[in-house]
């Protein structure tokens, strides 16, 4: 693929995937967007072809995975994501070609040269598992996952595999310079998490899995690090599984023994086809009688049950949504910190419950209002979100933002939205105030953000941008798009 094909598909990733993001661009990367042709390209593969493509500026972020424990998500740079992308791009068809059939995640679409979009591979997996253990009733599966899969990713090993199956040097040793200044630069380790660039890194290094279980004519499926192996026999399956584990161990990976196990034929048609949920998402789709009288219901014995069920109650909770049924707003408001790995699910049904505006409001606002809400960054920051796409403004509000934009301890990705918010609610005398904050932050991240705030309050002259940029150079693209006079998006 040419590196201009690779960067403008990395672009339109990066912005077409905002909707999805677990950390969204305050700007929706619109001066990226506005800037693009207008020399924010060029800049990048000039970088590239000169070899000057090590991450600059990386934020390992701890997004939460449950109530209490948290992955190391990498938030990168603008230019850095691109970069690290469209490295990956330019070799993920020969990457792809070297996979088997039998893995679905994060395939290549050779045609549109990019990614495959997760969901609709992850629903085939489900089903070719369900057909499998249909057409042979005396199947075993054995489930397999791998522990801590992307941090304990081995980068030399995978630079070594790189290596053996690309022709390009250049855009392999580029790649690994990439991944080993992400190391040495930040407290975390392997491939950056968030990137769909780096699941097509994790598919290859789990390669030889693939061909250990196709040598040996063993059914499998696998999605990532969550593999299928299908046998009648207990004992094989065992051996198999064991065998599996001295390969991962040999790419220093081993497997996660609590969600690794071997299941009778009934159990593992249970695990792969959720009956009831299949009846429901139905229903919903078609309209039928009594379909939100079984969400509802659904939903009730999720949140009542003992023990982390979120998969069911992201189903609930998306399918209220589609209904338009505000059945769970009020269980979301009082559960919010319970639940912060599901803040994208549940800012979504909230934004989409529209008779309950009011009360959500005056939820949300008191939950700024706790001390404790600081330990939440996440709902912070899309509390500020659901109230900027709103188009609400709130004197309360606003005072809690300029709390958090203060407050230099916290994250800048809820810092940012503060900022924003301010900007498009501020008095003249809180636009000056603007201008002091951004004068006094020393991230470029903040600045840039800060910049969105002042163009928004109406406090950024011509005179100012032109200023910024002599002074900063690396903001020389948002003081362009800002001098088009915008309307900056929301992600």
């Amino acid at each position: 693929m040419r590196l201009s094909t690779a960067l403008t598909n990395a672009k339109n990733l990066l912005i077409d995937e905002q909707n999805y993001s677990e950390i969204p661009d305050v700007m929706a990367y619109g001066d990226i967007y506005h800037q693009w042709d207008r020399g924010y390209m060029k800049m990048l593969e000039n970088a590239i072809l000169a070899g000057d493509c090590r991450p600059t500026h990386t934020e390992i972020v701890d997004y939460p995975k449950s109530a209490i424990s948290v992955r190391p998500l990498a938030r990168f740079s603008a230019r850095d994501r691109i970069i690290y992308d469209a490295l990956v791009f330019q070799i993920a068809p020969s990457i792809d070609k070297t996979i088997h059939q039998s893995v679905h995640s994060y395939r290549w679409n050779h045609k549109r040269e990019l990614p495959i979009f997760w969901f609709g591979p992850w629903k085939r997996m489900r089903r070719l598992a369900l057909s499998t253990l249909r057409r042979d009733p005396s199947l075993r599966m054995a489930s397999v996952d791998v522990s801590s899969f992307y941090e304990h990713i081995d980068v030399d090993i995978l630079g070594d595999d790189l290596q053996c199956m690309t022709r390009d040097p250049a855009a392999t040793q580029n790649l690994q310079n990439f991944l080993t200044r992400f190391q040495g630069i930040n407290h975390s380790w392997g491939l950056p998490q968030g990137p769909v660039a780096s699941g097509i890194l994790a598919n290859l290094y789990l390669a030889p899995i693939d061909g250990f279980l196709a040598r040996n004519k063993f059914r499998f499926l696998r999605y990532s690090d969550d593999m299928m192996i299908f046998d009648s026999d207990w004992t094989n399956l065992r051996d198999v599984v064991v065998e599996v584990n001295s390969i991962l161990r040999s790419r220093r990976l081993a497997i996660a023994s609590h969600k690794t196990a071997i299941r009778d034929p009934e159990d593992a048609v249970d695990l792969v086809h959720d009956i009831r949920r299949a009846s429901i998402q139905h229903s919903v789709d078609v309209g039928l009688p009594g379909a939100q009288a079984d969400v509802r219901a659904l939903f009730d014995e999720v949140t009542k049950s003992e023990g982390p069920q979120s998969g069911s109650l992201r189903f609930a909770i998306n399918r209220l949504a589609k209904l338009r049924d505000d059945y769970a707003v009020a269980w979301c408001l009082e559960n919010l910190i319970f639940v912060p790995h599901m803040a994208k699910e549940i800012f979504g049904y909230l934004g989409a419950m529209r008779t309950s505006q009011s009360t959500i409001q005056r939820q949300l606002a008191l939950f700024m209002d706790r001390s404790d809400s600081k330990s939440y960054p996440f709902i912070e920051q899309r509390i500020l979100r659901y109230f900027l796409t709103m188009r609400i403004e709130s004197n309360k509000l606003k005072d809690f933002a300029w709390e958090i934009l203060e407050d230099k301890n916290r994250e800048d990705f809820s810092r940012e939205f503060a900022g924003r918010y301010i900007g498009r609610n501020a008095s003249v005398r809180e636009a000056q105030l603007l201008r002091h904050q951004f004068q006094e932050e020393p991230g470029l991240g903040m600045r840039r953000a800060l910049l969105a705030s002042l163009h928004e309050s109406g406090n950024l002259s011509t005179r100012y941008l032109n200023e910024v940029e002599a002074s900063f150079p690396d903001l020389i693209w948002v003081c362009r798009f800002l001098r088009s006079d915008p309307l900056i998006p929301l992600p």
